[in-house]
């Protein structure tokens, strides 16, 4: 319906903070360094023909009234194509600010400068619009393709391709830097890089999931008896590790340490998005049973 909230680390009306209609249907929400000039932290607000950029700021009220919030657009850029999805970060290595890259919805990167347009490069082979991330260690954006591959693309290989108008004159040039096959349509792809030396990236299949190296290999791959829903690998307290949450369309929730099962629980619905945070330890305690293996 084209409401935006921000809530206050909840969800009850109490915790609602802004609420702004933008009167278009919103596919994205991002924040990072979105401003020239500033390395404050704004809001990226992505529509289907329309990508805006906020400022959000508060000002000390009274008693009465509380803190009183507002949203002030900085930039918009008008879109020549349908947006799909979107990713953001330092292409290119540039520090102290965060581009932007939107895929459209008939195959185009469309990579953003702040305020500026810098360039649309078509993928080659393309059909639907899948997933996408970038690596920041590898410079690089990573989809999967209507082929069922994954596929990287280097930002510097896409910024210094020629100029092309039309789809047919893009694939003629080699821009990708590798693909892998996993035989499946993706639901999501998350990018895990915990300190500088190596980064992993996960994909959450149809019916597997796979932890590739930034080159592409298979670093493990783990089948699922069910269909999952969401994802989400995040630290874990075993070194050379990574723990993964899944949530399936069983209502359920499993936490796996690589390929390992370490904890599983039943769920009132079907999750559409899962996240870790930090919360007291007597909280942990409440939550979990005694004999859980669910690390902190």
């Amino acid at each position: 319906m084209g409401y935006l909230r921000i809530f206050r680390d909840g969800a009850q009306a109490e915790d609602l903070l802004l609420e702004v209609d933008l009167r278009d249907p919103v596919l994205q929400v991002e924040v990072g360094k979105f401003v020239s000039g500033t390395e404050m932290l704004h809001l990226a607000v992505l529509h289907s023909r329309k990508l805006c950029v906020y400022s959000v700021s508060g000002t000390l009220g009274n008693v009465e009234h509380g803190n009183q919030y507002q949203m002030k657009l900085m930039y918009e850029h008008n879109l020549q194509r349908t947006a799909c999805n979107m990713t953001y970060g330092s292409f290119g290595g540039i520090k102290g600010r965060d581009l932007i890259c939107i895929q459209s919805m008939d195959g185009m990167l469309m990579v953003f400068e702040q305020e500026s347009y810098a360039f649309g490069r078509f993928l080659p082979g393309f059909l639907l619009p899948g997933p996408l991330a970038y690596s920041s260690r590898t410079d690089s954006f990573i989809t999967v393709s209507s082929c069922r591959q994954v596929e990287s693309y280097k930002y510097q290989v896409l910024a210094f391709a020629t100029d092309a108008d039309k789809r047919q004159e893009t694939e003629q040039q080699n821009l990708v830097d590798w693909t892998l096959n996993i035989g499946e349509q993706a639901l999501d792809i998350c990018i895990v890089s915990f300190n500088q030396s190596a980064s992993s990236v996960f994909v959450l299949g149809e019916r597997n999931f796979f932890c590739l190296k930034d080159n592409g290999q298979i670093r493990f791959m783990k089948k699922l008896d069910w269909s999952p829903s969401c994802f989400l690998p995040y630290c874990s307290v075993s070194e050379g590790t990574i723990n993964t949450l899944i949530a399936n369309h069983n209502n359920m929730l499993h936490i796996y340490q690589d390929v390992t099962l370490k904890w599983a629980t039943q769920l009132p619905h079907i999750p559409v998005a899962v996240r870790v945070g930090c919360l007291q330890f007597s909280l942990w305690k409440d939550l979990l049973p005694q004999s859980s293996t669910l690390e902190k």
